[in-house]
């Protein structure tokens, strides 16, 4: 073994705490922050309203029920997303008001992210009908943490995401995006690039629910259903928030329909005194006609058009029926929080969450190589057979988090642990997907795996790339210091031991293809210190250091032999100052960041006939790293009663060390976004148009010793900047509400990825027939209804 010294659905009766207030007390509390700083800063008009409520959020550090609440200012009520005053790191908050009027119904987190400065991302079927990733600063999806309801999750391969799998829309009651490593207390794998929280559905303390039905373009029909128990008082006070939903869509792309279903519940049950426990489970069941090598070439685009992915021709590569992905998850918690002393406060979380993953796919749909596959014997079958797969990936996350806050007069302690443990099994064998639509005949296409000295290593059937088992066991004591000299100034020092350990084994382990057991284990110290001043009581300056983490992948342990041991970990140090002011008519937040990016982990395959390294095998090493630096901002100026503009936007720098400015790949230089609200009575409006900057699909190639050729295939893979503007109408008469919106309204059809597999030769880009494009898409139209009782 080797060691590396190195977080809204309530029918709320009587009052109306605008659901910027919600979100931000809810962040708030995700952050550690001092109630004391929750006071709102302008008046503001409080009325009933049928979904938000302030009302039983999760703690993590601080009660919200024992929130004060005075006021809070009406251009940062109806900001899209916006910065808390307490804030010690760049910061949005995206509330359930701005998720219901400027995000699809449809639409999962990353679509509703887009509101906020520096991320950027496309769901290629539509919006949330297809799994999208999202990029933060140049950061790509397994770089930053996601939460839900303050648990990290992620895949346990390494730390990615699966957007349609586990919280569809109407599981997301408020988004935050930080936009740093948080404190110590902000906990996740990737504590590295930010992280994305999202929280549940509020759960309200009178009886209610909703009906809505949504219809859209290719075909989508969205069926959300709530139930609101109210507190029952033959359960002593018990209440609970029951949701059902479906969606089905033929989608943007051809023949790449999807369906799912989930159901959700979250419940709080009143025990003795302070204390309490929430429950909380959902249930997702996803299935998509997808290939697993997805995106377009010229040639089929040339003949098909932008968006063809599949068809309904048996016999071809692109049989929809051939290429289809199925998804089971399970997401649960249960939640215990309360005083052991006036000054001591308990909160015990323990959770598991379950990822089954069924896909069927071709091993190639570019239409680029030539179809073959091979008998028990090892004899080319004649004809035209289609070699494929079928790809398993099941795993179980079992873990719990225990935060102890002590008030010290001058401040409060914040100190926990988690724990966690997961074990997953994914395999991928081998078929000839042509003789039927379920696979059943194998396809004994595999070759053996070699050793540098000529001897097979492997000993997996010739139809199986590999099955494999691995668990980690990680944990992570924190501890953060948050203190108070005075009424302005918050300081919070904090420290975090990280200690993790992966296992690997077969019976066939991915590329070596054999059953020899793998392990490692990583540990490092990590180091915070924020800051926050409130220059006025409606204006504060923070600032943050940080020290970051990021868990190497399983790919780490997918070789023969692997060299963890001359491995150094991926490492930040996060730089970063902001402020933010706000007034009656104005909203306003900017910071500029510098994060050092070092130990970059990258891999090259291991060249035939090489004595030096097992011929074909994946090597991995530490090379340089990266600079991410920039400027993001955002705004909303109250224009008078009804209107109201706003705007954010980023200038992203995401630089190889090794080549200053050039920037890494699928890092759009930038963000930009501006659109205004206007309301009038049961009438509101929006409009709102998002612009990602250029960026690339290639890095600059390093390797390359000829510059010219290295600089000309970087630049034949950069990728224009592109917009997207959508707009909304809302009417609001007694039980009803009625909505209709257009998304990308301008029908904008630009490239915003390729999959590139060019090389430059002869002064001319070659050997890119097989590249992969992908495109926004077309304008499309959503029409829902909901009625509340």
């Amino acid at each position: 073994m080797t060691t590396l010294k190195s977080r809204l659905y309530s029918r709320t009766a009587d009052v109306r705490a605008w659901r910027v207030l919600a979100a931000t007390a809810a962040l708030a509390t995700g952050l550690g922050l001092s109630t004391a700083a929750l006071a709102a800063d302008a008046t503001s008009t409080a009325t009933a309203d049928a979904d938000t409520g302030v009302v039983d959020r999760p703690d993590y550090g601080v009660r919200v029920e024992e929130l004060t609440v005075t006021a809070v200012s009406r251009a940062q009520e109806n900001a899209p997303s916006k910065a808390p005053l307490q804030a010690t790191q760049p910061t949005s908050i995206i509330t359930h008001d701005a998720i219901d009027q400027f995000v699809a119904q449809t639409g999962d987190y990353t679509e509703v992210i887009l509101l906020t400065p520096s991320i950027s991302g496309v769901s290629f079927n539509g919006p949330g009908l297809y799994e999208a990733k999202s990029t933060l600063r140049g950061f790509q999806d397994g770089q930053y943490n996601i939460t839900y309801d303050g648990i990290p999750f992620a895949d346990t391969n390494d730390p990615t995401h699966h957007s349609t799998s586990f919280f569809p829309s109407s599981n997301i009651g408020a988004v935050a995006v930080e936009r740093g490593p948080g404190a110590a207390g902000q906990l996740g794998q990737a504590n590295f690039g930010g992280s994305v929280n999202i929280f549940s559905p509020e759960v309200g303390d009178t009886f209610g629910g909703s009906e809505q039905v949504t219809y859209g373009s290719w075909n989508t029909a969205q069926s959300v259903s709530l139930l609101n128990t109210g507190a029952i008082d033959a359960l002593h006070g018990t209440k609970a928030l029951i949701g059902l939903s479906a969606l089905r869509t033929d989608g943007a792309l051809t023949h790449s329909g999807a369906y799912g279903i989930n159901i959700m519940t979250r419940a709080v049950v009143p025990l003795w005194g302070s204390w309490k426990a929430t429950l909380f489970t959902t249930i997702n069941h996803t299935h998509v006609y997808q290939d697993d090598n997805n995106g377009a070439t010229l040639a089929q685009i040339a003949q098909f058009g932008k968006y063809y992915a599949l068809n309904d021709i048996p016999g071809t590569n692109q049989y929809y029926k051939i290429n289809q992905v199925n998804k089971h998850t399970d997401f649960e918690y249960i939640r215990l929080n309360g005083d052991v002393t006036p000054k001591t406060h308990i909160e015990d979380t323990t959770y598991t969450y379950y990822y089954d993953n069924n896909t069927w796919s071709p091993n190639d749909v570019t239409g680029t190589t030539t179809n073959s596959t091979k008998d028990a014997n090892g004899n080319t079958v004649p004809g035209n057979h289609i070699p494929g797969y079928v790809k398993a990936n099941h795993y179980r996350v079992v873990g719990n988090i225990l935060r102890v806050n002590q008030d010290i007069g001058i401040g409060v302690i914040k100190a926990g642990l988690w724990y966690e443990w997961s074990g997953t099994h994914r395999y991928r064998y081998d078929y000839d997907m042509t003789a039927s639509i379920t696979p059943t005949v194998p396809n004994y296409d595999q070759k053996p795996v070699l050793d540098a000295s000529k001897n097979q290593i492997s000993t997996a059937p010739a139809n199986i790339q590999f099955d494999q088992h691995s668990s980690w066991h990680q944990y992570q004591p924190f501890v953060d210091f948050e203190l108070k000299p005075n009424d302005r100034l918050t300081l919070t020092p904090g420290f975090k031991w990280l200690h993790f350990e992966r296992d690997v084994w077969g019976p066939y382990n991915q590329k070596n293809r054999n059953g020899i057991p793998y392990s490692a284990t990583y540990e490092k110290p990590l180091y915070f210190f924020t800051a926050n001043y409130r220059l006025r009581d409606n204006w504060s300056v923070y600032g943050q250091f940080a020290t970051g983490f990021l868990v190497p992948p399983l790919s780490v342990l997918q070789t023969n032999n692997p060299n963890t041991g001359n491995l150094k970990p991926q490492e930040t140090r996060n730089y970063q100052i902001g402020t933010v002011f706000q007034s009656g008519r104005v909203s306003f937040d900017a910071d500029v960041y510098y994060i050092d990016f070092n130990n970059l982990l990258q891999s090259f395959v291991c060249a035939p006939g090489s004595t030096t390294c097992t011929p074909n095998d994946t090597v991995w090493f530490n090379s340089g790293g990266a600079t991410y630096k920039g400027f993001e901002g955002e705004a909303t100026i109250n224009v008078n009663e009804h209107l109201y503009v706003f705007g954010n936007g980023s200038v992203n720098f995401a630089e190889d060390k090794a080549n200053p400015y050039k920037q890494l790949s699928g890092a759009p230089r930038g963000t930009a976004a501006i659109g205004a609200i206007w309301r009038d009575g049961p009438w509101k409006l929006s409009i709102s148009d998002k612009y990602v900057a250029e960026q690339w699909a290639n890095n600059y190639d390093t390797t390359n010793p000829n510059p010219i050729a290295a600089e000309a295939l970087y630049q034949a893979y950069k990728i224009r900047g592109y917009h997207q503007t959508d707009f909304t109408a809302s009417y609001t008469i007694e039980h009803w509400r009625l909505q209709a919106s257009v998304y990308n309204l301008f029908n904008s059809q630009s490239v915003v990825k390729v999959n590139g597999a060019g090389t430059y030769a002869n002064g001319v880009v070659t050997g890119a027939l097989s590249d992969q494009y992908y495109f926004q898409p077309p304008r499309s139209f959503q029409l829902s209804a909901k009625y509340s009782f």
